[in-house]
């Protein structure tokens, strides 16, 4: 069975290095681009622009603040990956840009792929190293982001600001901790004891790629805190924060489809028992849900000209 398995993908790259694969290749991709785009303005068109339009914060900070959202995790995963290698900026920007967009529009961690081939085509990685990095990186990610998500549930728990009876029933939450620190407990001994298998980037770098990961989490915490803090000034910091946790776990969760629309919904029903308007919180959580879909479907665009054109 390994065999046959050796032999198919040797006879797969063999094809997509032939002038026939590569048309089905460049095919392909426009098929992918063009139904990327038709989902994007669909998803749009849904929503309904008068709806957009009245909803819009009037609030000048509010869409500053949006831009830094959005960019924060290209511009920082060209650092990331600059660790292990020397990437040109523009290209690398238009990538991880459109990674952004697959992982947000297509199926979690599709963006991972496109990148893995991207690296390997352009850049000339090979191919054991591309997974291994992408692979560690978003390991780093992960962790980070988990690690964020806790130091917020911990420091508003100690400080007496996050009940967590508001959001979860005590005796689910009696039920669910020894689990949660049962799996965690066997996660941290498999990754300790597989590491070599798993996780393969040397320690400096992996610290660097953390510390990177970690910093621009904190940040978007911030300045996302602050975005929804300009337009409802009134609502207590901790249902803030307090939704940022939920926003950080359902983001790692894989493979679960409509992550932004679970999060309005887990949002909206945590504000109906915080006495907070749960009409203003969805309208501003919608807002935020179609500035970014209107940003992805101009960048997807403009980057697939510029793509087209560069061919």
């Amino acid at each position: 069975m390994t065999d046959f398995f050796r032999r198919f993908w040797i006879r797969l790259n063999s094809f997509f290095r032939s002038q026939a694969g590569m048309r089905v290749v460049r095919f392909g991709k426009y098929i992918v681009q063009a139904a990327i785009l038709l989902v994007l303005v669909w998803q749009i068109w849904q929503i309904g622009w008068r709806d957009i339009l009245s909803a819009l914060p009037e609030h000048p900070l509010f869409y500053l603040l949006f831009l830094v959202l959005y960019f924060a995790l290209p511009v920082t995963e060209y650092f990331t990956y600059s660790v292990r290698w020397s990437l040109p900026f523009q290209d690398s920007l238009s990538v991880f840009l459109k990674k952004r967009i697959y992982n947000k529009v297509v199926l979690g961690y599709s963006g991972e792929v496109q990148l893995f081939f991207w690296l390997q085509k352009k850049i000339g990685i090979p191919q054991k190293e591309a997974y291994e990095v992408v692979r560690d990186n978003n390991i780093l990610s992960t962790l980070a982001s988990t690690s964020v998500a806790f130091l917020l549930l911990a420091v508003f728990s100690a400080t007496g600001r996050l009940d967590f009876g508001d959001w979860i029933a005590l005796d689910g939450l009696h039920a669910v901790l020894p689990f949660a620190a049962v799996m965690l407990g066997a996660a941290l001994y498999l990754f300790r004891k597989y590491r070599r298998y798993l996780f393969t980037m040397p320690r400096k770098q992996a610290l660097i790629i953390f510390i990177l990961h970690g910093g621009r989490m904190l940040l978007l915490v911030l300045v996302q805190v602050l975005q929804w803090y300009v337009v409802m000034p009134w609502v207590a910091i901790e249902i803030w924060f307090t939704m940022i946790v939920f926003q950080l776990i359902l983001s790692r969760i894989p493979f679960l489809p409509s992550k932004d629309l679970v999060f309005i919904g887990t949002s909206l029903e945590y504000v109906r028992h915080v006495d907070v308007p749960v009409a203003g919180i969805a309208g501003l959580l919608l807002v935020n849900q179609v500035l970014d879909k209107v940003m992805n479907l101009m960048i997807f665009f403009a980057l697939s000209l510029r793509d087209r054109h560069i061919e």
